[in-house]
């Protein structure tokens, strides 16, 4: 399998998982969250409090990755995201729903393969209730 595809699915698995412990093989020393999720500083301690900010908020939450995109150093990845809102999530208010909404990606890899930046856009209009 494509090392670069295995490192990308490793970045997305703990959104399912909440098992944050294997970004710090993958993410580079200097990772750089683009923009950092709400609440949160933009580097990996921020991001994995993030990671679990969204298992919190979202009951039975999944990440599908619906599209990788590999040009070089640069990948970019469309994702769609479900759950039930439960709680509080980048000051929109639960609404007990399940909710569906998307994200786009922009990844860039050192040459060791590891991730140094990441910046990101969500489709937050699926959580109005």
């Amino acid at each position: 399998m494509n090392t670069t595809k295995t490192t990308i699915e490793s970045f997305y698995a703990p959104f399912n998982t909440g098992k944050t412990a294997g970004y710090d093989a993958i993410l580079a020393p200097t990772w750089v969250n683009h923009p950092n999720d709400p609440g949160q500083t933009p580097d990996l301690a921020g991001f994995k409090a993030g990671v679990l900010d969204f298992r919190r908020a979202f009951d039975n939450f999944e990440l599908t990755i619906l599209k990788i995109i590999i040009d070089g150093n640069d990948v970019a990845v469309h994702l769609k995201m479900t759950g039930k809102m439960i709680g509080s999530f980048a000051g929109f208010p639960a609404t007990q729903q399940v909710v569906t909404f998307y994200g786009l990606d922009r990844h860039e890899l050192a040459a060791n393969g590891k991730i140094l930046a990441t910046w990101h856009f969500e489709d937050f209009t699926g959580l109005q209730a």
